[in-house]
């Protein structure tokens, strides 16, 4: 493999020179911490959404010990959520069995606008190393961003639109790996001038093929650059600000020869306005405009290349709090034209379009220990295809277009019990508008090793959820357990229909060798739990971890398991805090999963043991951390149950990572 190189970071990094150094020759602030963890949590942009809207918090040192390829690994050990794992560098986020776009990722709030939904190949087009938070919401909260909230919306926040305006501070990141020889390096530039804030971030990260229990997986190496430059004008009551940002990335998915060319050049407007008028809290709107695409090389010869154009915008209101009842409304729209051509177009030109309003609210009752959340979202969607003639591959299809009116409801009763202690139950009734692969795919597509054909009479995916949690806030032992029930009325599946077509008579090949799936729609239930505690050991500085979920899925009316579920899994951890050392001792057991879909293989169950330690240090004009990761101490041999590659492409084995971070 050749990865692709490119200027991108140096570029970046030469524009962060050129606007720190002037700001740091009058005031060189010190800084307090290290580069800013990774917070999943519930809240949304207006009133807090936390009970109503289950989610989990991980802690500072958890999370700070983490180093992922692919945003679903990075969420991967949260309760409730596994990754379409595809290799070390595309995992897509799956939230209770839940995938694709039933679960909505945003950055900064507004559509990723990449081809990530597509195929469990393709690359979320947002690295690790520039997010600074992730929020994962649902129930009402959820509603801000999408109508298909049982598998909720992940939002990525990376900062390079400022908000505030914050301390001089540089912040520069290096690591190394063993299990895929990863070198990374990035810096990180925050710097205020009077009433304007600017943000610089650029990085450069390879590795090499992965190395696992049974050898080195050849063809799934890795380079990536990106960097982002914004900034904003802040004043007493309002802000406005704006980004540039670029990815540039090519890695490869363990098929021998292949390999993706991922560019995306994306642009963002933000600002707010507090307090402009009674009863409003704040006005806040968003603006995000991508121009993405990917090519699939096939030893060097581009094959297939997917191209995304489009923009994403919303308007949020928040309202005071008028004794006890607060809330947001909002508007939001957005366009995206989608392209596929070269060997291997399955889809036809397509374009979408969504406009939609919303709202979630907050009612304290009289007597304080009950509150009411509730929420709600109505989409207009509408998915147009141009006619379609690819000689020899796929038929003719003539011109389309398809209008959906979604409209999803949720309301959450949340009872405060005593002692830190409440228990809610949401209700949720949801739709989603089919995508266009859903209604328009005809074609082989390589990701999925399948001929897929869509349905252009699927109607909108409707379904019914019920959510009871129990929940400790805050004290030695906190947590919370929770258990729920989706039932779809008309899932959007893909079902087995014998295999593809031999079209080499027309000029074409012969894919008569590939399952072809079709999709369709049926009654379908998916229920699960999930579970996580904390203990203290006789000091908040030392803490027991406990954690489980667990997800089932099948067809209502013949009870045949839905397809590439995750078994449950259950695991603990030790951390704590000593003679300056943050460490963390962890093992989490995936249990094997035997009831499986048809033409589908059952996975053994695994077990996962792995450490992390860092120490902070003082350094002159600022700070430091030094860490160490180990992951798969036994070298086990794990597939992941909810992969297309699980019989190919087994987990990572062995590995040891170094960090270290400086903040001046």
């Amino acid at each position: 493999m050749h990865p692709m190189k490119t200027n991108l970071s140096r570029l970046f990094l030469l524009s962060a020179i050129t606007l720190v150094v002037p700001g740091f020759a009058a005031d060189l602030a010190s800084a307090t911490q290290v580069l800013a963890p990774v917070l999943v949590k519930a809240s949304a942009e207006g009133p807090d959404q936390s009970s109503a809207a289950p989610a989990v918090v991980l802690s500072t040192l958890k999370i700070e010990s983490m180093s992922q390829g692919n945003v679903g690994d990075l969420l991967a050990e949260v309760p409730g959520v596994s990754s379409s794992y595809f290799g070390p560098n595309a995992g897509r986020p799956i939230v209770r069995g839940l995938e694709g776009d039933r679960v909505k990722i945003t950055q900064n709030g507004t559509a990723t606008l990449d081809a990530s939904s597509v195929s469990p190949d393709h690359a979320i087009s947002a690295d690790p190393l520039t997010i600074r938070q992730i929020e994962v919401l649902r129930g009402p909260a959820g509603l801000l961003y999408s109508t298909s909230i049982l598998g909720g919306v992940i939002n990525l926040i990376d900062n390079r639109v400022p908000v505030e305006l914050q301390p001089n501070q540089v912040t520069l990141l290096g690591r190394i790996g063993s299990v895929d020889g990863l070198r990374a390096t990035s810096i990180l530039a925050e710097v205020s001038a009077g009433s304007w804030a600017y943000h610089v971030d650029a990085f450069h990260k390879t590795t090499d093929n992965l190395r696992t229990p049974v050898g080195v997986i050849s063809d799934t190496a890795s380079a990536s650059d990106g960097a982002g430059v914004g900034f904003a004008y802040v004043g007493k009551t309002s802000h406005i600000g704006f980004a540039f940002s670029g990815l540039d990335s090519s890695y490869g998915v363990s098929d021998p020869g292949v390999l993706i060319g991922l560019h995306q050049r994306r642009w963002d407007i933000a600002g707010a306005t507090d307090k402009p008028f009674e009863p409003v809290k704040s006005i806040e709107y968003k603006l995000g405009i991508s121009d993405y695409h990917h090519s699939e090389y096939d030893n060097g010869v581009a094959g297939t290349t997917f191209a995304n154009k489009g923009w994403d915008g919303r308007v949020d209101v928040a309202l005071d709090n008028r004794k006890g009842f607060e809330g947001v409304l909002g508007v939001a729209g957005g366009l995206s034209d989608f392209t596929v051509d070269g060997d291997e177009a399955f889809l036809p030109i397509t374009r979408s379009t969504n406009a939609a309003c919303f709202g979630s609210f907050t009612n304290r009752l009289a007597d304080s220990t009950w509150k009411l959340r509730s929420g709600f979202r109505l989409e207009s969607d509408k998915v147009s295809a141009q006619d379609w003639t690819h000689t020899g591959i796929q038929p003719s299809h003539p011109a389309d277009s398809r209008t959906f009116a979604p409209l999803a409801l949720s309301v959450g009763a949340v009872k405060e019990l005593g002692n830190h202690w409440e228990t809610s139950l949401t209700l949720s009734r949801t739709e989603r508008a089919p995508n266009m692969q859903e209604l328009y795919a005809d074609g082989p597509h390589l990701g999925t090793n399948a001929y897929e054909v869509g349905s252009r009479s699927l109607d909108t995916e409707k379904a019914v959820g019920l959510e009871l949690e129990l929940a400790k806030t805050k004290g030695p032992v906190a947590g919370s357990v929770s258990v729920y029930y989706n039932r779809f009325s008309s899932y959007v599946a893909q079902q087995r229909n014998g295999f593809g077509p031999d079209l080499t008579s027309s000029g074409g090949a012969d894919y008569s060798a590939v399952p072809r799936y079709d999709y369709a729609q049926i009654p379908a239930d998916l229920f699960g739990a999930e579970a996580k505690t904390t203990f203290e050991l006789g000091s908040p500085r030392r803490k027991l971890e406990v954690f489980g979920d667990y997800v089932r899925g099948v067809n209502h009316d013949t009870s045949e398991p839905l397809p590439r579920l995750s078994p449950g899994r259950l695991g603990v951890a030790l951390e704590g805090a000593d003679a300056g050392w943050n460490w963390r001792v962890d093992c989490t057991y995936h249990l094997g999963q035997h009831v499986v879909a048809a033409n589908e293989t059952p996975t053994a169950g695994y077990a996962m043991v792995g450490a992390s330690f860092s120490y902070p240090f003082k350094v002159q004009g600022g700070e430091g951390s030094f860490g160490l990761k180990l992951t798969n101490l036994f070298n086990s041999l794990g597939r992941d149950a909810s992969s297309f590659l699980k019989d190919t492409l087994p987990m990572p084995g062995r590995g040891v990572e170094a960090s270290i971070k400086l903040v001046f």
